[in-house]
Formats: C-alpha cells, structure tokens, sequence
C-alpha cells in the first residue's frame, strides 16, 4: 500500500506539473505571433526572457536559451524564436489532435488526486490482521479506479511530456504503476480462488 500510495502521489505530481500546459499554450501562442508578425516591438533582451519564461511554463527545459552571459544579437534571438516556435509548433499539434486536452488533464489530475486519501487511508488497516480482508478489498476498488483515471489521462499526457523534459520520469512512472496495479488486481483473483 505504501508503494501504491508512493506512486500515486508521484503521478499526481507529473500530472499536476503540465495541466497548465494547454492553456498556457493559447497565451503564449498569441505573444509569440505578436513578435514574429512586429505586432509587439520589443528589445532583444525582452525577447529572451519572455522565450525562457514561455520555456518555463511549458515545460520544454531550453535551460540554454541564450545563457546570460552571451551577446544578444539579432541574429542570436532570431536562433533562439526558431528554436521555440519548432518546438512549440509540435505542442500545438499534439494539442490539437485530442478533443479538450485541458480538460482532460484537470479531470486526469482531480481523479488521481482525489483518490490519494483513500489510498493513504489503507495503509494503516493494511497492516492489523482483523482489518486485512476488508482493505484488501478497498485496496482492489482504489487500484481500479486509479487505473480507469491513468488509462483515460496517458494519451493526452504521453503526447505533451512528448516535448517537454519530464517524458522519461513519467515512462518510469507508469511501467511501475501498472505493475504494481496488476499485483493488486492480481490479488482479487486469488481471493476469489
């Protein structure tokens, strides 16, 4: 149980990590069109720092956009727009081929979430004899209900952490979870033997 609720709260985690993602690609899409079509005049500096805090909020780790010690030059933010606009071009398009990826990100997210306190709950009875057979059987209902939110939630959330830098930790992360929800779900055949 202590796994299962370990694992939960990392996935809650990722989760919750890039639920913003599609809004905030509405907002940002706007600004970058702005500065690429000169509807925006700013700075060279300006240009950078709106690039790294886009980078920031959509996750895409481009840590290297332009190191502070570096020269701005036209050119150089001309590189840096290129760069963003490839990336952020294949984020758009992963949006776009799911229906409400927001929604379902936040439904993925308040699913999970709210199935923590239950999960958490079983640790304790887990562990007292008398109480076994009954948070086995809670243990069994929360596995399945996390599982039905992670399958309804992966597709959306393998394409963004597609392009952004947490696709591994979330690979990892879900290898463990279904292993671990198969062994639970595991557990009701033999009770049921």
């Amino acid at each position: 149980m202590k796994e299962l609720a370990k694992l939960a709260t990392n996935y809650v985690d990722i989760v919750r990590e890039v639920s913003d993602i599609p809004m905030s690609t509405v907002f940002v899409g706007l600004e970058l069109s702005a500065i690429e079509n000169g509807e925006k005049t700013l700075s060279a500096k300006q240009i950078i720092s709106d690039l790294r805090a886009w980078s920031e909020a959509l996750k895409f780790g481009f840590d290297s956009i332009m190191e502070s010690s570096q020269t701005i030059t036209d050119e150089s933010v001309a590189q840096a727009l290129k760069q963003f606009r490839s990336r952020f071009d294949q984020l758009e398009r992963i949006l776009e081929c799911k229906q409400d990826p927001g929604h379902i990100l936040e439904s993925t997210l308040h699913g999970a979430a709210g199935l923590l306190p239950d999960i958490r709950s079983n640790i304790t009875p887990y562990q007292v004899p008398e109480c076994i057979s009954f948070a086995e059987n809670r243990v069994i209902t929360s596995a399945k209900k996390l599982q039905k939110i992670i399958n309804y939630g992966h597709e959306v959330l393998d394409n963004v952490l597609s392009v952004t830098k947490g696709n591994k930790d979330y690979q990892e992360l879900k290898q463990q979870l279904d292993s671990r929800i198969q062994n639970i779900l595991d557990m009701q055949g033999t009770k049921h033997s």
